[in-house]
């Protein structure tokens, strides 16, 4: 990290959770239709070794690694839904007898097949600064990632993991609504629902121009990119819970898909000013 860029660090950590398939069995067999399931949200958490660390928290963001076996290298992602607690070991469908571990329970946000090279993100990229810095060979689960790489290593998977389609997208479907009269002009829309004119206000209001990078689709693909850019919502919507009144030009921003996708790397979401940091680093 640069000497004199400073910014509030979140309360959340990074942690690496290991994978030997030499030394235990995993409960996935079927990795298309899990990682499809993963996308589209549909997967429940799922429990997984830290070893002897108790300090993972709910919400804390983990990355799945996987060692020993070729390929090696990243895998999956997700956060914390439960804080690392005490438990029985078990080896496939057995419990080992006496044995306890730590482990935690994690929501998966990209799952893709590590048993294939083209698919994993290769050990070897991490083998490059600032990635070397961090030991990334452990023989234990649960090891903490400092936070300067940890901000690095959500830009490369980001990018890696677009690849497969892993782009986040907007955050909710979009649902036409009425837009209201007056000079205000806001639009009421449901809680978990986009409404396509408050979009179209904001993009009209601020150009197709990312609000973070300044990425223009049009200026780089041409007139297949005109228009195109996703909107951002300022509130969390998926805590408000309720209809409300929106106004498209302070509750919308356009962002570009990457800039969108590590927005949402986090719960809460990152700011506009912090992302914007991540890239002034």
């Amino acid at each position: 990290m640069e000497a004199g860029f400073r910014y509030n660090q979140p309360k959340m950590k990074t942690f690496l959770l290991a994978w030997s398939p030499i030394r235990s069995s995993s409960e996935w067999d079927d990795f298309d239709k899990l990682s499809q399931d993963v996308k589209n949200g549909n997967i429940e958490p799922i429990r997984w070794s830290c070893g002897n660390s108790k300090r993972l928290q709910k919400g804390d963001r983990v990355f799945f690694i996987k060692l020993a076996k070729e390929p090696k290298g990243l895998f999956a992602s997700g956060h914390v839904v439960k804080k690392s607690y005490e438990d029985t070991h078990w080896d496939g469908q057995k419990a080992k007898q006496g044995k306890t571990s730590y482990f935690v329970k994690v929501k998966l946000d990209v799952l893709l097949d590590p048993n294939r090279e083209d698919q994993i993100l290769s050990r070897k990229f991490l083998d490059e600064a600032p990635f070397s810095d961090m030991h990334w060979d452990t023989q234990v689960s649960g090891v903490k990632i400092p936070e300067s790489i940890a901000a690095k290593l959500e830009i490369l998977w980001a990018n890696f993991t677009n690849t497969f389609k892993f782009t986040f997208p907007e955050e909710v479907d979009e649902i036409p609504e009425e837009l209201m009269e007056g000079s205000v002009r806001r639009v009421t829309v449901n809680a978990y629902e986009r409404n396509p004119e408050a979009r179209r206000i904001c993009i009209e209001h601020y150009g197709a121009i990312c609000r973070i990078c300044g990425f223009n689709f049009e200026e780089t693909y041409g007139e297949i990119g005109k228009g195109f850019i996703h909107v951002h919502h300022l509130k969390q919507i998926s805590e408000i819970g309720k209809a409300y009144q929106i106004d498209p030009i302070n509750d919308l921003l356009p962002v570009c898909p990457n800039c969108h996708a590590i927005i949402h790397k986090r719960t809460p979401p990152y700011t506009i000013e912090e992302v914007k940091k991540f890239l002034r680093s």
